[in-house]
């Protein structure tokens, strides 16, 4: 069965995926303040991290996770519910999730607009 609103919105609300979603995020900023100072928008993608993220990576993990299971590395993969542990599990995995807040990234920054719904 296909991912869907509902699906999704479970996932985002899981305890396990939104530490998931924390580590990653962690990776993620650690990564950007260690980048090198020429990248584009250097600044403004080490202020988020360091300001934004690093000091209040609960709160961010649940913000993003209401978004971030719409998107394309979450949602391309088949999400369940298991009944043993009460969870709702993603098949996607961390660097699957790393990856779309690497490149999510500059839009959470706002260094760059979210584009327009097409």
């Amino acid at each position: 069965m296909p991912n869907n609103s509902a699906s999704q919105q479970a996932l985002s609300e899981d305890l396990t995926f939104r530490r998931r979603v924390k580590d990653a995020l962690s990776i993620v900023a650690w990564e950007v303040i260690e980048e090198d100072p020429t990248t584009p928008d250097h600044k403004k993608r080490v202020d988020y991290a360091r300001h934004s993220v690093i000091p209040n990576l609960e709160t961010v993990a649940g913000q993003t996770a209401m978004w971030l299971v719409n998107r394309v590395n979450v949602i391309n993969f088949e999400t369940t519910y298991d009944f043993a542990s009460r969870a709702t599990v993603s098949a996607a995995g961390d660097p699957d999730i790393q990856a779309q807040i690497r490149s999510d990234w500059n839009i959470m920054a706002g260094v760059e607009d979210v584009p327009e719904a097409r």
